[in-house]
């Protein structure tokens, strides 16, 4: 499994581009290096979920991102 983290790009830079080149470097790094069957996730925010879905995520509903902050 390869989690991808915490992509945003600027406002001001915003739709230019920028956050599909990362976006789509990194699938092409895991790709290079993992086995074959790996599995890559993400939290796709509203923002991003039409980005991510050009590049083949799918959802995985009913399944929900979930986080616990250590306070």
């Amino acid at each position: 499994y390869f989690h991808i983290a915490d992509i945003a790009t600027d406002p001001a830079h915003q739709r230019q581009g920028l956050g599909r080149a990362v976006v789509e470097w990194l699938v092409a790094d895991v790709r290079a290096r993992a086995p074959q069957g790996a599995y890559i996730t993400l939290v796709g925010d509203p923002p991003g979920q039409r980005l991510y879905r050009s590049l083949g995520f799918e959802d995985v509903a009913p399944s929900l991102g979930m986080a616990l902050p250590l306070r």
